[in-house]
């Protein structure tokens, strides 16, 4: 059973010098153990798989007994072998076989009572306590916050604006939303109290997992610190989640709805296409996203990335919806790469190129309103 290979293979690590010892085989987690042995608590670096962003990932506190971790992209990923299997983007069990080898390969030494005493000692993840303060912090600062379309500071509109943005604020759907009060902190640099336009990422199901906060300063522009966007520790497992900014449109016998990866990329194609759209945060969420069967066809809009990641995962997603009987189309921004930068996404073809570099736009009767000019 699948369960006790899990048990011998947690005796293996913590027999061989826990998690410590198993991360010590990727740069990238070794920089996130010696942060967090050097000057304590969880702090953050970058992707310790691509190397991406300065704050992506971090060990939690209690890492050390349960090998857990949280990445901004995925989420929580409760314990080492989650840790393992993101890492080499790969299956649990798979991740069990390659945990073996870098422990020597070899379980046959751990002995049954080995492996009842190490289990009966490890951690069980995030306790109920833990999830009953993150859906706390979840559910305050939603009750405090208001609609983005009812914001009468004017710092969503600034935001948009300076994002190459022509949608009317008020126009913008209750999914999104704007917080006037709302604290920044990276558990490294002292907390500050911004503004912040707020999406909502709901399960297949709509319940709310988490909150993507964008960080901004009095005058709506993007907040300067460390990481400007960041979403807040969720209570349960991301993938599958999006921010569903619209609902999906229907005609005929044929109901869909787009997907990309960033709230403002999602707006740029509202204003571009009418499309109606969903924001999934990272590639890997967008790769990972449920369409509710309802959905007939699933618009793409990839990032296209140096490294090619933007597209494979959106290549992935196409892939299995297929399966799943959708038409499936994928739209890459025919720009290329500007010098100097990694990726060229919808919103950077938008604001070089405008509306005429989409190749298609839905007819005004089903549209979506951004009040915008078109």
């Amino acid at each position: 059973m699948i369960e006790s290979k899990i048990d011998k293979v947690l005796a293996l690590v913590e027999s061989n010098g826990g998690w410590s010892s198993v991360y010590s085989a990727y740069p990238g987690l070794n920089e996130a153990v010696s942060k967090s042995n050097n000057h304590g608590g969880s702090p953050q670096v970058p992707c310790p798989k691509t190397g991406n962003g300065r704050t992506k990932f971090r060990l939690f506190r209690d890492w050390v007994d349960t090998g857990g971790a949280y990445h901004n992209d995925v989420g929580a990923l409760p314990g080492g072998i989650d840790v393992i299997a993101f890492m080499e983007s790969c299956s649990k069990s798979d991740a069990l076989n390659k945990i073996i080898d870098i422990c020597g390969g070899d379980l046959s030494s751990i002995s049954r009572e080995y492996v009842k005493n190490v289990k009966a000692s490890q951690p069980k993840g995030i306790n109920d306590d833990e999830k009953a303060k993150r859906v706390a912090k979840l559910e305050k600062l939603f009750q405090h916050a208001i609609p983005a379309a009812h914001d009468q500071s004017g710092r969503i509109q600034a935001y948009l604006n300076s994002r190459g943005l022509k949608t009317d604020a008020k126009t913008l759907p209750y999914t999104l939303g704007y917080a006037d009060e709302l604290w920044w902190g990276d558990g490294q640099s002292k907390p500050k109290k911004l503004h912040g336009l707020l999406g909502s990422m709901t399960d297949p199901d709509g319940n709310r997992i988490t909150i993507h906060r964008i960080f901004l300063n009095k005058q709506g522009l993007k907040a300067d610190v460390p990481n400007a966007k960041m979403l807040m520790p969720p209570p349960s497992y991301i993938g599958g989640c999006s921010i569903k900014i619209d609902s999906p449109v229907t005609e005929g016998d044929n109901t869909f709805i787009g997907v990309c990866e960033g709230i403002e990329t999602a707006l740029a194609v509202r204003e571009a296409t009418g499309c109606p759209m969903w924001s999934c945060y990272s590639d890997t969420l967008l790769k990972m996203v449920k369409i509710p069967d309802s959905v007939t066809s699933v618009l793409i809009f990839a990032d296209k990335d140096a490294s090619g990641a933007g597209q494979e995962k959106a290549e992935a997603l196409a892939a299995r919806l297929r399966r799943e009987g959708k038409f499936v189309d994928i739209y890459m921004p025919p720009l290329d790469i500007p010098n100097g930068s990694k990726s060229m996404d919808w919103l950077d073809t938008y604001n070089l190129a405008g509306p005429s570099a989409f190749s298609f736009r839905l007819p005004v009767d089903i549209s979506v309103n951004t009040g915008g000019v078109k």
